[in-house]
């Protein structure tokens, strides 16, 4: 297991629930596995071969239902270290290890193909060696966890699935068919991309990553589809970081706090208006992007991870980026250049694109979770797919097509290129070259997105669903009480073929109004629009996180006392034309919603925590 990385509290298992019990399924078990499998906490049994396997399994499975039971095929060798994301997460669920085809290099002989679904992660076709399957995406690895809950239902499955004629086929390894059993059985089974590790089943061999497995683990930690100067450039500095951090004992959430201060202090150097304070901004900004990864990939090695850390990193983020384009603008002031509407405008694209993006992935999850695994027979041979369909993993793209992959995720702007756009702004030292390049840059990627999707859409082209409603998105609407006798038809609305870009353009027709009644400000109160305007867009930005990590919506008297886009949009209007005095409108009323956005947001998400720590410890024992 040597060379080692973090300390013994960043490698120690059972941090979430005790693991349970496990079962090798096949001929001539490893003594080795065995002992992987009992350095996770696993009790290992050892299977009887006198008895069929579905049979045992039954028996086995519904012997307890007060610990999760694993599963795994007896040709089977991985070191403990890849097992830990399959059997000691905070997620409580039934799921198989699967590896992608790069991660071999070549089609599997002994691993069985399976069609998993592209955002739900739920196995929808699995295959062994008579059992074929339609378009795969991956391979089933050899590990299966049922969780203690789905122990009675799967104890029935395999019970009725030993009854049949197909465990009497030699040539079908008994861990695939217990896989395949569950699947068509209909029971949910997830997807857990086994990361960057050795393993070997049979034939099969992926090396991983160079290195021991807690080596391997570190990198595995890093997120694999962020954008290409985020692979090229900040992870491999921030995954050094994180082996320091994973030594000293780092929190997660302090990590956060920290590259929030960093953002922070970027900000303040760059309202000196120096040229040397312009440069150590552009350098502190990128730190903060480094320390901003490793929180992350902390708690990702660590498994501690939350959804209330998921949404601090996300709204820090959110407050740097937020605060930085403010101070530039400030200096632009300053300077005599008017570029607060440049602001103004730079502000409501990154949230308006955000919460597009938020809103398609939303309705195509839905569309995803009208997939369903492939309900049949084990005699049937083949699944449900198109008689033509490729019955083989497609191989990874290579070459040119590599090449256009980096340059579409360049084009959808994440934020490692964000912060790369703007640290060379704050290197010209040049407010109008900063907000230009930035803003020019955003609105080529929402075009760039928005008009594919649109396209696709009106085209028929996507498999998103038509009729009904999503409540998620009449919230991201935000439209308050005044439009509370629209909610069924705004409801209805956001069920149509083009309802997620509802939310967005009624943002945009509220930054449209306060662009008009900028306007109206003397050049030196038009900075209250930009704060009026980021406190809303904040706002968005946390219903956004809290609708995806916790389904929870906000209190009820937030959008009363905040009035919603449309109370929002009058207000504005009845100044302008009564003459009252915008200046301090916006900037009071921007720290208001400021102070009943955050107190509110951090009420809820204090409870959400709460509500998450004792679902994730009330495991059995």
């Amino acid at each position: 297991m040597a060379p080692l990385v973090g300390d013994a509290d960043a490698r120690r298992v059972a941090v979430n629930r005790p693991a349970g019990e496990s079962v090798l399924l096949g001929a001539h078990p490893d003594a080795e596995m065995c002992e992987a499998l009992e350095q996770v906490g696993l009790i290992v049994a050892e299977a009887r071969a006198d008895e069929d396997p579905l049979t045992e399994l039954a028996a086995r499975a519904k012997a307890r239902t007060d610990l999760a039971l694993v599963v795994c095929a007896a040709d089977l060798r991985v070191t403990p270290v890849a097992l830990l994301d399959l059997v000691d997460t905070p997620a409580d669920r039934t799921a198989a290890l699967t590896i992608e085809r790069a991660g071999l290099g070549s089609d599997a002989s002994a691993m069985p193909p399976v069609r998993v679904a592209s955002h739900s992660r739920q196995i929808l076709s699995a295959g062994s060696a008579v059992h074929a399957v339609t378009r795969p995406t991956a391979y089933s690895a050899g590990v299966l966890r049922i969780r203690a809950a789905d122990r009675p239902r799967v104890a029935e499955i395999w019970r009725v699935a030993g009854q049949t004629t197909v465990p009497a086929v030699r040539s079908i390894e008994p861990f695939d068919l217990a896989l395949l059993a569950l699947v068509r059985a209909g029971l949910p089974v997830q997807a857990v991309p086994i990361g960057p590790y050795t393993i070997s089943r049979g034939s099969d061999h992926a090396p991983g990553a160079p290195g021991s497995p807690w080596q391997q683990r570190l990198r595995g930690a890093s997120r694999g589809n962020d954008g290409a100067f985020s692979m090229a450039v900040v992870r491999p500095v921030s995954r050094r970081l994180t082996a320091v951090g994973l030594r000293a004992g780092w929190a997660p959430n302090i990590v956060t706090v920290v590259s929030l201060v960093l953002g922070l202090l970027a900000c303040g150097l760059a309202a000196t208006d120096t040229r040397g304070g312009w440069v150590a901004a552009a350098v502190l900004l990128q730190a903060s992007l480094v320390v901003d990864c490793v929180d992350g990939e902390i708690a990702r090695f660590t498994r501690t991870y939350s959804a209330l850390g998921g949404w601090l990193d996300a709204v820090g983020d959110r407050v740097k980026e937020f605060a930085m384009v403010g101070v530039v603008a400030g200096v632009a002031a300053q300077r005599g250049t008017g570029l607060w509407t440049l602001a103004v405008v730079l502000l409501a694209l990154l949230a308006i694109r955000h919460v597009e993006d938020y809103c398609y992935t939303r309705r195509a999850r839905s569309a995803a979770a009208d997939e369903s695994p492939d309900v049949l027979p084990l005699t049937t041979l083949g699944d449900l797919g198109p008689a033509d369909a490729p019955t083989t993993v497609p191989a990874p793209p290579r070459g040119r097509a590599v090449a256009v992959r980096k340059i579409k995720q360049v084009l959808h702007l994440p934020i490692a290129e964000r912060y790369l756009i703007m640290s060379i702004g704050l290197l010209a030292y040049s407010p109008a070259f900063f907000l230009w390049a930035l803003t020019v840059a955003v609105v080529l990627a929402f075009l760039w997105t928005g008009l594919g999707r649109t396209a696709s859409a009106l085209l028929r082209r996507d498999r998103l669903r038509t009729g009904g409603s999503d409540p998620h998105l009449a919230e991201l609407l935000d439209l308050g009480p005044l439009a509370a006798p629209l909610g069924p038809v705004t409801l209805r609305l956001t069920g149509l073929r083009l309802g997620w870009q509802l939310p967005w353009l009624v943002l945009a027709a509220e930054a449209a109004v306060l662009l008009a009644a900028l306007g109206h400000l003397r050049a030196g109160g038009q900075w209250a629009a930009y704060l009026w305007l980021a406190a809303i867009c904040w706002h968005r930005y946390d219903l956004v996180y809290r609708l995806r990590e916790t389904g929870r919506t906000p209190a009820r008297w937030v959008g009363v006392l905040t009035l919603g886009a449309i109370g929002r949009i009058v207000l504005l209007l009845l100044a302008v034309a009564a003459d009252w005095p915008l200046a301090a409108i916006l900037a009071w009323g921007g720290v208001a919603l400021f102070v009943l956005y955050a107190a509110e947001a951090a009420h809820d998400w204090t409870l959400a925590a709460r509500s998450y720590r004792r679902g994730a410890t009330e495991a059995p024992s």
